[in-house]
Order: structure tokens, then sequence, then C-alpha cells
């Protein structure tokens, strides 16, 4: 399976249209927040479907704010990031542990970040639309469909 992650869309779709010469086939879209209103856009221009979570920018969204989804039997935690955007890169991996989360994903720094300690995996993708390191960004999760999980972070 091949998953992509973005975030902080922020109504700006034009990168979104670059991607798709260089992400090839998709099955499923996670959005880590700030662009929920983008999430049918997305969706058919890239042809998959879209799960994600409200940002702070999302104020009359119906999307949920955290979700967790079960993955070929890990748990992948999903939240924008407002609430845990200053934590060390230590302590993000042990809200992780501690919360019993083999993948914590989250967006609102603009940053992209990926981490790994012991099996747990934190990732930022950045921001696709108005990124503060840089190109705009996004990050590609590979499954092998018995639980390895492979990350890829670019830039567009």
């Amino acid at each position: 399976m091949r998953i992509l992650i973005i975030s902080d869309s922020h109504g700006r779709t034009d990168n979104i249209e670059l991607l798709r010469g260089q992400i090839g086939k998709i099955d499923l879209i996670i959005h880590c927040g700030d662009g929920t209103s983008d999430f049918d856009y997305i969706r058919s221009f890239l042809g998959a479907p879209i799960t994600g979570v409200t940002g702070n920018c999302d104020m009359f969204s119906q999307e949920p704010s955290r979700i967790n989804l079960n993955l070929e039997g890990k748990i992948i935690h999903i939240e924008h990031g407002n609430r845990i955007q200053f934590l060390p890169d230590s302590e993000l991996l042990e809200f992780a542990r501690t919360n019993g989360y083999d993948v914590l994903l989250s967006g609102h720094t603009h940053v992209q970040k990926l981490l790994e300690r012991d099996g747990r995996i934190v990732c930022n993708p950045g921001s696709i639309s108005r990124p503060r390191d840089g190109f705009p960004s996004y990050c590609i999760l590979e499954t092998d469909g018995s639980g390895g999980f492979h990350f890829i972070c670019e830039r567009v």
C-alpha cells in the first residue's frame, strides 16, 4: 500500500497538481490538518480516498481533530499538532510510546520531520503550500502487507 501524507494546504492546491507527476499511484491520502476544505479537490485530482483531521485554521470543519487508524496491526495516530508542537523530539517519541501509537502523524509546524526510535515513528510531512523550511513537502508511507512501514519524505 502507498499512502500520501500531506499537511497545511491552507486552500492552496497548486502544489497538489505538481504532485501527480511525482508520486505515482497511491492508495490513500492522509491530510494532517489546515486544509479540510481542500479534501474534495485533492481526492478527485489525485484519484484516491482521503482521510484527515482538522487543524487550528479549520474552524468550521466537521472532520475530527484526532483519529487513530489500524493499519496492518499498527496504530497510526493523526492530529494536527498544535497541542504538541513545542515538544522536543524525544518527548514526541515518548508521547507516541505512552499512548500506544506505533506512528504519530502531525503537521502545524510547516517543517518536515521524520523520527524513529524503538519501533516508534513520528512524521510531519511539512507543508504542501507554505513551507517554513524551503520547498513544499510531503511524505509517502509504503507498507509491505506484514506491518513493515517505510517512509519517504520529499519536496515538490
